[in-house]
């Protein structure tokens, strides 16, 4: 089995004041306490005022020789140059608008997408800093990770646990469906679709190096175009430059990264029967056809997504 290292990060962007979220300083912390009994060596980037907290919280479980907290004065100094780029593009009310909903973040918060873009950074500094060993692999988990128990992993003593998996000697990122080659990257920043799962990445020290320069040069180029979008369509990008480096977990839950791969173990909440939504992949195909020019395939799945979506009973 692998050693694996966790990576995290928590900045304060102000979420909780934004209208639409309710996730505030103490809500995020608590996520955090809900995960951070794994055993796990874990290295998390923070600013001064939720080091000494995140470092008691591991003290509490036993690990505080295993944590080490990097504290970060002014997270925009990672890369002050990107932020910039990053508040031009979206301060144009033009790209702004691109997006199908401007009420969600990637679409109007500058500090969001440029913060998610820092787990490539946080990394890229524990590597350089050598606070692992070359051969060392590497998993980037999100801070919120289940949130809580709220994305389905319901037992937080389940956490205590050191994860191993025998991962293969690629980028591992899992799915939040499955991925469509046909669809370009335009349209997926527009319809602001999700195909990677961002809250979870697996990889060896050696292949981070290669996905770094792939998301920053990826970001690069959304920015050069106009627009910008969140970590989750960088690794799509990413993915689209080097297929071969990656490789790809079709998975149903946010947490499966997790419990199919070393986590066996964990209790989930049980699963209520939902309404079939293939409508969803019905209208997207419809868009794809439509597209390329294959206007019959495109009427056909438009049938099927309004027969599927208003005319399907439970």
């Amino acid at each position: 089995m692998s050693d694996i290292t966790i990576v995290t990060a928590y900045f304060d962007i102000g979420r909780g004041n934004w209208n639409n979220s309710e996730r505030g300083n103490n809500k995020y912390i608590n996520y955090f306490k809900f995960w951070a009994r794994i055993k796990n060596n874990l290295i998390v980037y923070t600013t001064k005022e939720f080091a000494n907290e995140i470092l008691s919280i591991r003290k509490d479980f036993g690990l505080e020789e295993k944590t080490k907290v990097i504290i970060v004065d002014d997270y925009r100094a990672f890369d002050r140059d990107l932020y910039n780029r990053i508040e031009k593009v979206m301060n144009n009310d033009i790209s702004k608008t691109f997006h199908k909903d401007i009420k969600r973040p990637e679409s109007w918060n500058v500090d969001y997408n440029y913060v998610v873009m820092l787990k490539w950074y946080c990394i890229e500094d524990v590597i350089s800093k050598k606070y692992i060993n070359n051969n060392s692999m590497i998993a980037w988990l999100d801070f919120g990770f289940n949130h809580g128990g709220k994305d389905g992993l319901i037992n937080e003593e389940d956490f205590n646990f050191l994860w191993e998996y025998n991962f293969s000697n690629k980028i591992h990122l899992f799915t939040h469906q499955k991925i469509d080659v046909n669809i370009p990257i335009f349209e997926i920043v527009r319809n602001m679709d999700v195909y990677i799962r961002g809250n979870i990445m697996v990889a060896y020290v050696d292949l981070w190096r290669d996905f770094i320069l792939l998301a920053k040069e990826s970001m690069l180029s959304l920015l050069r175009c106009g627009l910008c979008d969140d970590d989750q369509t960088i690794e799509l990008m990413a993915y689209y430059e080097r297929p071969e480096l990656f490789e790809i977990h079709d998975v149903d839950t946010w947490y499966d990264g997790l419990k199919l791969f070393g986590g066996e173990h964990f209790i989930e909440r049980k699963k209520e029967y939902k309404k079939n939504k293939k409508y969803k992949l019905y209208k997207k195909k419809a868009k794809a056809y439509k597209f390329n020019g294959s206007y019959k395939k495109a009427i056909r799945y438009y049938i099927k997504y309004y027969k599927e979506k208003y005319l399907h009973f439970n």
